[in-house]
């Protein structure tokens, strides 16, 4: 029997801290810091259930982690623990329901040792409740309860995990109409029901946050920016209200559904995801900051000052049935909500005006009725739609009859809003799904258009309640072991029981964080007097012993993690761990260069250099880090190194070209740099084996060799140019030689465009497009996005266990797309906003693939036709920034201006050598 709560999860700091940027460490108690999943029931090697997504904690602590000198203070509103509820969306569009407590909790003593955390500190720490029923009440008590027996003075009779796994194994999933289920947590009493399954469907929300926030027109707008599937954001200062309200809107569609991006509360490092052109409903706290978006056409629903504010129109919903819609809302938010009684007795034609009496608290009956009310409004709007039901080869709606119709019966022409939610993904998707299915049946829609037209009371249509459900008991099965009397209480949320295996991991990061520390310059001063006394002779041997320590375990710990079984994480395993702190904790560089000459060693033994896709975003974060400490060292041998054996390593996707780690290097700032082209020609020069070659012939082969890694590292042209051609004029080349590298250059950097897109190391040199994100942190790529991007931000590109097959497939649709489109010229103004549809997506609409900016200039560089993408099972709507845009015409038309312009360069240069030469005579 199914199971109302899925998993129990404990988010915060663990083992492994660092800062939201990716830093290591500890650095201070005002910086945010990634929450890590600590604690969870079911365990991870359980079958029971699928495991939790593993951007939960990024989710239930969107803003991050923070420390404190203090922990709860009855005096202090900020300590006191925050309750609110968060939805996520798998990859199939089923939502997973979570409800979550926020509160401060002492940091573990293992932690602040290996870490050099003042005594006696606290830290964010959030308990959440996963289930698949949207139970909102039930998950919230439940957890609040839990939350109130851990530091209860009294204590608990049982352990607290015990309570959990009790709670989370025995509690089963009520039959909709027919069961309720009575369960205690220690003496608290609750209980759990599902409404029939041909009524509304089961919402265990208040409404009352959504009308509270916004009036009556407010709410109209926002419902049919909804509607048409507009950009929406949300924005409050509570959590919870940025939940409630997105759900209560959703299911104030009905039967209609939102079929395009949801993120009910966004983490606040994803705030550049606003930017996405594609249809979405998000939620931000209103203390983040979104001034530094262009926010052009996003819906902005400011729920703290009841405001609606966007750029584009949207269409009002047309008469008679926007006055009727008006005046229903109206009514029920009317003091004296008579209404509610006379409509269960069967009263429906309220009065105008109500007698002055007692007001009604919102409750239970508000809610029905407010969703009867949008009900009926689509009842009035699509009267009549059946009949132009018409299921053919190009569509399943004769929108246009149907427009005609309406217009004849209205003696009005056809309105906006009708048309364009008529060519709605909401619209076709409950045309879709009532086809031969047996929501047909149960189409409450259709009923209530049926109970209108003959005159019955709409209420009817709904299931009636007369049969009292079956309650189903869950006996406690430890009562008899808890009559000891003995009680448990907590100071702390505490610790689930650790496997060894766990236990013996968790010492592994704590020790090579403490050596991190212990090994940082301020603490080894004075720490050994005898190093001082050293002769010199002594010292370098000292030194040479320390190398091959170090080399020695580099060598193993890089076998290792590339012997990693399949469903390991090597981001989060001891080698990761272990490497990176040993790359940055010397500073003489050791740990860098040794683990470079690790791989090449391996390399010249024959290994392949296939990685996985795991292993290859470890490695690529290993070799950053090593170039960014070798370049704050200037040293130019160990950055030289590492591109080499980068360029040697990859992993290849569905269409079996190689993805170079060199290319992942883009964003180090080393490359900019002629001083490190020069000095690696120079290399590349002396260890050339063919020496006796001609010198200009060797001259130009070294230096292709030196484009082809520009290329891959997708230099723009420009810039890659000037070095080459500084680096050729020092070497006193002809211009032959020039005009080959000038075509070689353009032509590896065409190779690499038509797989890569485009990509600018320096923004600045680019003509066109937006401002590229690298120019205001060149730094952000360095820290460790495998954990700060890859479970926080690569969540929205691939929201849960998306297969690789159908995300590769999803990407090579994304390069085609991006090649078939221009880009707009420097300056131009943009005038308006296109739509285009990518077509045959699989998989659900629920999980944008290349969303940021950040991730776009990664994809296909700083152009402003890039777009973004989304993976969807529909035709998935794309807005792109270039009104001249035209597909294949466009291409065809791109590619002859190319060509020309190619061959017209190479004129030009050809004419200034050969003016160049004869001037050189006749002087």
């Amino acid at each position: 029997m199914a199971r109302i709560f899925e998993h129990l999860v404990v988010c915060g700091i663990g083992p492994e801290i660092r800062t939201l940027d990716g830093s290591k460490g500890f650095h201070g108690f005002g910086t945010y810091y990634m929450p890590s999943l600590l604690d969870q029931y079911p365990p991870p090697n359980h079958t029971l259930y699928p495991p939790p997504p593993p951007q939960l904690p990024t989710c239930v602590l969107p803003a991050g982690v923070l420390f404190y000198s203090s922990g709860y203070d009855s005096n202090d509103a900020s300590t006191i623990p925050r309750s609110y509820p968060i939805v996520l969306t798998e990859g199939d569009g089923t939502k997973i329901y979570v409800s979550c407590i926020a509160f401060r909790d002492p940091v573990s003593e293992d932690i602040a040792e290996a870490y050099c955390i003042p005594a006696n500190s606290f830290a964010d720490k959030c308990i959440c409740l996963v289930s698949r029923s949207p139970s909102f009440r039930l998950l919230r008590n439940t957890l609040e309860e839990l939350f109130t027996l851990c530091f209860s003075p009294g204590g608990s009779s049982k352990p607290l995990w015990d309570v959990i796994a009790s709670l989370v194994s025995t509690v089963p999933l009520p039959t909709p109409g027919k069961d309720r289920v009575l369960f205690a947590i220690d003496n608290c009493l609750l209980s759990v029901e599902a409404p029939p399954k041909d009524g509304l469907p089961h919402v265990d929300i208040s409404f009352q946050p959504l009308v509270q926030c916004l009036d009556v027109d407010n709410l109209i707008k926002f419902f049919t920016a909804v509607l048409l599937e507009r950009r929406i954001l949300l924005r409050s200062n509570k959590y919870s209200i940025l939940t409630l309200v997105s759900e209560a809107i959703c299911h104030l569609l009905y039967p209609f559904r939102w079929q395009q991006v949801y993120i009910p509360l966004l983490f606040f490092s994803g705030v550049d995801y606003i930017d996405a052109p594609t249809p979405y409903m998000m939620g931000l706290h209103s203390g983040v900051d979104t001034s530094n978006l262009a926010m052009d056409g996003v819906v902005v629903v400011d729920l703290e000052c009841n405001r609606i504010t966007t750029t584009e129109d949207i269409p009002p919903i047309p008469e008679p049935e926007l006055g009727d819609l008006r005046g229903e809302i109206t009514k029920l938010l009317h003091p004296n909500v008579v209404g509610i009684d006379q409509m269960k007795d069967g009263l429906y034609s309220l009065p105008e005006q109500y007698p002055k009496g007692g007001n009604k608290p919102w409750g239970e009956d508000h809610d029905l009725q407010l969703r009867l009310v949008f009900l009926k409004f689509f009842a009035s709007l699509l009267s009549g739609y059946r009949n132009f039901i018409e299921v053919t080869a190009t569509h399943v709606f004769n929108t246009q009859a149907f427009l005609t119709m309406r217009s004849r019966s209205t003696g009005q022409p056809p309105e906006p809003m009708l048309t364009q939610f008529l060519d709605s993904h909401g619209f076709m998707d409950y045309l879709e799904r009532g086809l031969g299915s047996e929501e047909n049946t149960n189409n409450l829609l259709d009923k209530l258009q049926d109970a209108i037209r003959r005159g019955q009371n709409p209420i009817s249509i709904l299931p009636s309640n007369l049969v009292e459900p079956e309650i189903i008991t869950i006996a406690d099965t430890d009562v008899g072991a808890s009559g000891s009397g003995a009680k448990y209480t907590y100071d702390r949320f505490p610790s689930n029981i650790r496997t060894e295996e766990q236990e013996e991991k968790r010492r592994q990061i704590l020790a090579a964080a403490s050596g991190l520390s212990s090994s940082s310059p301020s603490v080894l001063v004075g720490k050994d007097s005898k190093s001082e006394t050293l002769t010199p002779l002594e010292r370098a041997a000292e030194r040479e012993c320390m190398v091959l320590d170090i080399k020695v375990k580099l060598q193993g710990l890089w076998l290792r993690l590339l012997k990693l079984g399949p469903t390991d994480d090597p981001l989060s395993s001891f080698e990761y761990g272990t490497i990176l702190a040993l790359i940055e904790s010397d500073a003489e560089g050791i740990g860098g260069s040794g683990f470079i000459e690790c791989i090449r060693e391996h390399i010249n033994q024959g290994w392949h250099c296939q990685l996985t896709e795991e292993q290859f975003l470890a490695v690529k974060e290993l070799l950053k880090t090593a170039i960014s400490r070798a370049t704050s060292r200037n040293d130019l041998l160990t950055i030289r190194d590492a591109l080499e054996v980068s360029a040697e390593m990859y992993k290849k996707d569905a269409n079996n070209v190689a993805d170079y780690i060199q290319r992942h290097l883009i964003s180090l700032s080393i490359w900019e740099e002629l001083r490190f082209w020069e000095g690696y020609f120079d290399y590349l020069m002396e260890r050339s084996a063919n020496k006796s070659a001609n010198y200009a012939s060797l001259v130009t082969a070294q230096l292709k060799f030196v484009e082809s890694h520009m290329a891959g590292l997708g230099l723009p042209d420009t810039d890659a140019w000037y070095t080459i051609e500084t680096i050729g004029e020092k070497n006193n080349i002809g211009y032959t030689q020039f005009i080959q590298l000038r075509g070689f250059l353009s032509h590896v950097v065409q190779l690499r465009i038509g797989y890569w897109g485009i990509t600018a190391v320096k923004p600045q040199s680019m003509s066109h497009g937006l401002a590229s994100p690298h120019s205001k942190d060149t730094t952000v790529e360095d820290q460790q996005p495998a954990e700060a991007s890859g479970v926080g931000r690569s969540w929205v590109q691939s929201m849960f266990s998306r297969d690789t097959a159908s995300r590769s497939t999803s990407f090579s649709r994304v390069r085609k797309w991006t090649s078939d489109g221009g880009s707009s010229a420097a300056g131009q103004k943009k005038t308006q906003t296109n739509v285009r549809v990518l077509r045959g997506h699989s998989g659900s609409v629920t999980a944008l693939h290349c969303v940021t900016r950040r991730e776009v200039w990664d994809l296909v560089g700083d152009r402003e036709d890039a777009g973004f993408f989304i993976s969807g099972s529909t035709d998935c709507t794309v807005k792109i920034w270039d009104p001249s845009f035209r597909g294949n015409e466009l291409r065809a038309t791109l590619k002859g201006h190319t060509r020309f312009c190619c061959f017209l360069l190479l004129l030009l240069f050809l004419l200034s050598s050969l003016s160049s030469f004869f001037v050189s005579i006749t002087s």
